[in-house]
């Protein structure tokens, strides 16, 4: 990623980092460009042109709030760089801010930064996912180190969130673990990126559920994910999305056994899993987020001004008959034919966009959603009410 090389170049000429944290960020861009080459995606580069857009409806919708300072530095509310992100119960948003080693915590609301938790004392790597837990606390997965931290919501407000445990699956022999889930049921899910695996864990003492049998292989015995991190579940239909980043494509999983379902999103693929076509997805898909009926699904793009690709989030309806035909050849036919299924729309441009959350709204909040764009250091935060609106202008206009 080129603006990656200035952006380290920058910083160490600055002096804002160590060697350690140079090491640390390099292996974050690494992370955020699926820690592929461009010969890795030789089967995809013609995917897109650089003036290509997502073959969908744009979305009109306009952030209402832009957290972060914009800058790669360890100033009180930067975010260096935003990758997880999750919303409390309350509709507070806390996002990772890896280079710091610290989670931040905003009102998305008030635009207010309330503080943080955590720092290089306690988190040794690369943090970059984070969720919220039943009990108002937070898991916290470190890449680097392969393991997660748990924060316990603190009695001071003005802390908001304490360490309360040592280090989460440090011996369970994890090779990448990033994505994170919980599901209605109180369960988590941890994705290994690397051994293109889910495991589940049982609360409250997260140990391995027995029940769980995560089978991602194909009827040839190959593993279905390349190079995995984001993951999302729909309670509606009992099905667990996850993301493969090099083949620019989601898997679908039962929720309850964990068998894979030989559908796919964004590109089809064979009976074996092996992806077909084209991916509707630029480069990499990052994070995904499930708000009710929709599956949200952020498109790295390409960051390199160069090639003028911007990175997007793409909106799929979970309860179209179309939702696992939606490679870019069947999404295209369908919008020549003046039709819109399946991929319903996308909004945003981002310089390198990452991890998705989203809030369904309470009776002091509106429903919400967040966008880390780890390009330009900021998140994005969205009304959900103006997303729907968007969809349903698109429609009619179709």
């Amino acid at each position: 990623m080129a603006f990656a090389k200035t952006i380290i170049m920058d910083l160490i000429k600055k002096k804002y980092l160590s060697p350690l944290e140079c090491f640390f960020f390099v292996v974050l861009f690494l992370h955020s460009a699926g820690t592929l080459s461009s010969d890795n995606f030789s089967s995809r580069e013609a995917n897109f042109t650089s003036a290509e857009q997502p073959p969908a409806p744009e979305l009109q919708v306009k952030a209402f709030r832009t957290l972060g300072t914009g800058k790669a530095d360890s100033s009180t509310a930067a975010i260096n760089p935003p990758d997880g992100l999750a919303f409390t119960r309350n509709g507070l948003l806390v996002a990772t801010d890896a280079m710091n080693h610290r989670i931040q915590i905003f009102n998305p609301c008030t635009g207010k930064h309330l503080g943080h938790a955590g720092d290089s004392g306690l988190i040794t790597g690369l943090i970059i996912n984070v969720i919220s837990l039943p009990d108002d606390g937070l898991l916290v997965s470190d890449e680097t180190a392969n393991q997660a931290y748990r924060f316990k919501k603190a009695t001071d407000d003005k802390v908001g969130y304490r360490l309360s445990s040592m280090p989460l699956f440090k011996e369970d022999g994890f090779m990448m673990l990033n994505g994170l889930a919980c599901d209605a049921k109180k369960r988590i899910y941890v994705v290994d990126g690397l051994m293109g695996e889910v495991r589940r864990y049982l609360l409250p003492d997260f140990k391995p559920d027995p029940n769980w049998k995560f089978l991602a292989w194909s009827p040839d015995k190959k593993p279905v994910l390349n190079r995995s991190e984001g993951i999302a579940i729909d309670e509606k239909t009992g099905t667990l999305f996850a993301t493969d980043e090099r083949e620019g494509i989601i898997h679908a999983f039962s929720l309850e056994t964990g068998q894979w379902l030989g559908k796919t999103i964004g590109r089809q693929a064979d009976a074996t899993g092996k992806p077909l076509g084209q991916s509707v997805f630029h480069r990499s898909v990052e994070g995904l987020a499930v708000m009710g009926d929709y599956l949200l699904a952020v498109d790295e793009g390409q960051a390199d001004p160069a090639v003028n690709h911007p990175g997007h989030l793409l909106v799929f309806y979970l309860r179209s008959p179309a939702l696992y035909k939606t490679g870019a050849e069947e999404c295209r036919k369908r919008m020549e034919s003046g039709v819109v299924d399946g991929l319903v729309g996308w909004f945003g441009y981002y310089r390198s966009p990452d991890g998705a959350a989203v809030f369904p709204g309470d009776g002091n909040s509106e429903a919400m959603v967040a966008v880390a764009d780890q390009g330009a250091y900021q998140i994005l935060v969205y009304f959900w009410k103006d997303v729907l609106e968007a969809l349903q202008k698109a429609n009619k206009e179709k």
